[in-house]
């Protein structure tokens, strides 16, 4: 029966120490697990070897401490049923989960894969709260003309990393899609994918109300029923509300169902339709608009609008177009110029780009029904860099409109202004943001962000974690999906240690697949002009 140089002896033992975890009602079939759970816990069985080696690789497993569960086949179609909650250490706490995941978008799910499927945490107690009634339901809010502005592209296997957009190894949205630039609802449709396939525990229609830590270590969640209401809002049934207790939370609801209406204040900004509202551009009633906010949302905005045959003009405090840094947090993406330029060269009537234009107030015209931006030159700002960009029209030089600095300007429109500015995002407006601290005003992905420590933990909330794009440190932001999920395996190493598990080959696993970043050197920008 034994292999390798044991003996019967050893086998015998073996089969001893692995008999508690071939029983039990949490069992999966060996070969099941194989296809599911995609670990290796001791590295792939032919199909050819016998019974008696699985048992014994399985038993050397268990004496390592291992916490995931081995990808096991056996030879002539024998079924062995292993139960996996017997490799893992018993829970260290009273609380009926483990952790409580805020959000099914792409942070959530990314985040219970990475706990149940590579950390081995019990799927059963990993819950994660989504108030829509899909996964993804922020995606399913864009507008249907709106796309992903970082490529999708299966390039694993070929290089050390993996899809840009994908929120776990081994996927891949351009596969799954097979869409470079997937619109919201393709993305949710992949992430759909995900979370069914990995059998995450999800509790749909449900709103967050409150979290709030306990005294002996965990938290209280408390929750009611949910369902839309407009195009923005909520309704929360209050009178079904009950409240759920879990030893760690991760704040993962994202960013666009909470937008920014006023960056800066100004009067009369809830006279504006913010873009998040809009379902789609080519059913948006009116063909002349103005976009408060020249960065992607505005971009997009103004290139969407185009394309419908409507006529834009943008008013922005910074010329973003003009902007090049080495921090594709901070400047327009290439997917985006490309279609700023396709709006300049399709468009019956190009679009008009001011700035630096800062917007002093909105108001309703006293006849018409229309209304009117008042707005005031800045002083003129020269960006560097940006001498080898592709023009954004053929005659830049022309495309620009500017002024004397202070000079007033109204601008008019017979529809209500778009507000393009951004997200306030759910930690700043939702109910966990006394349980952060927060740093100063920054600019752009980096305007006042929660304080966190090493593991992506509040350093005022022990316990209470985030994750997704609003996660910075040392003044770089994490805001696109192949930053942020890099970050999923250092919360999840935090949480599984403080439950016993044992996460040492895990973690080196993790950084093997470039989804354990924790040193911030390499991400700081090296290109130059000619990179």
């Amino acid at each position: 029966m034994a292999r390798g140089g044991r003996g019967a002896a050893a086998a015998a033992g073996a089969a001893a120490a692995a008999a508690a975890a071939v029983r039990g009602r949490g069992a999966l079939l060996l070969a099941r697990a194989a296809s599911k759970v995609g670990r290796d816990g001791g590295g792939l069985l032919s199909k050819r070897k016998s019974l008696g080696e699985a048992v014994e690789r399985l038993a050397k497993a268990v004496d390592e401490g291992r916490d995931g569960l081995a990808s096991w086949l056996v030879s002539g179609g024998e079924e062995v049923v292993i139960d996996v909650e017997a490799l893992r250490p018993p829970p260290n706490h009273r609380e009926p989960y483990d952790v409580i995941i805020v959000g099914a978008g792409a942070s959530g799910v990314g985040m219970g894969l990475m706990l149940t499927r590579v950390f081995n945490l019990d799927p059963k107690r990993v819950l994660i709260i989504e108030r829509g009634e899909k996964v993804g339901e922020s995606f399913r809010r864009w507008p249907r003309e709106m796309r992903f502005i970082s490529p999708s592209f299966n390039n694993q296997g070929w290089t050390a990393s993996f899809d840009l957009n994908s929120v776990a190894y081994q996927t891949s949205p351009a596969y799954t899609l097979q869409s470079a630039h997937p619109t919201g609802g393709e993305y949710a449709h992949y992430l759909e994918q995900l979370a069914d396939s990995g059998e995450l525990n999800i509790r749909y229609g449900t709103q967050v109300t409150d979290v709030q830590p306990v005294r002996n270590r965990g938290f209280k969640v408390d929750i009611a029923p949910a369902k839309p209401e407009g195009a923005e809002d909520w309704a929360v049934d209050q009178a079904e509300a009950t409240t759920l207790r879990s030893r760690y939370v991760i704040w993962a609801a994202g960013e666009f169902q909470y937008p920014r209406k006023e960056t800066p204040p100004f009067p009369g900004s809830e006279l504006c339709r913010h873009n998040s509202s809009v379902r789609s551009w080519k059913d948006l009633p009116g063909d002349d608009f103005v976009v408060i906010g020249g960065y992607e949302s505005g971009m997009d905005a103004v290139y969407n609008l185009t394309q419908c045959g409507k006529r834009c003009t943008v008013a922005s405090s910074t010329a973003f177009w003009n902007v090049t840094t080495d921090d594709p947090s901070t400047m327009l993406s290439p997917y985006t110029l490309d279609r700023v330029r396709q709006a300049f060269r399709t468009a019956a009537t190009p679009p008009r780009l001011l700035a630096p234009l800062r917007v002093l107030g909105v108001e309703k015209e006293q006849s018409g029904g229309g209304y009117i931006v008042r707005t005031q030159w800045g002083a003129p700002v020269k960006h560097p860099g940006g001498e080898h960009r592709t023009p954004i029209h053929e005659e830049d030089a022309d495309m620009e409109e500017t002024g004397e600095e202070g000079t007033e300007v109204e601008l008019r429109t017979p529809q209500p202004p778009l507000l393009c500015t951004g997200f306030g995002g759910s930690i700043a407006l939702g109910p966990a943001k006394d349980l952060f601290e927060w740093g100063e005003k920054g600019s752009g992905c980096l305007a006042g962000s929660p304080l966190l420590n090493d593991f992506d933990e509040s350093t005022k909330t022990p316990g209470l974690f985030l994750a997704g794009p609003a996660v910075q440190h040392e003044n770089l932001s994490f805001c696109f999906v192949y930053k942020f999920r890099q970050r999923f395996a250092i919360v999840a190493d935090a949480i599984s240690q403080g439950l016993g598990h044992d996460t040492e080959q895990t973690v080196q696993k993790c950084k093997e697949m470039n989804m354990y970043l924790t040193v911030f050197s390499c991400c700081k920008g090296a290109c130059g002009e000619t990179c």
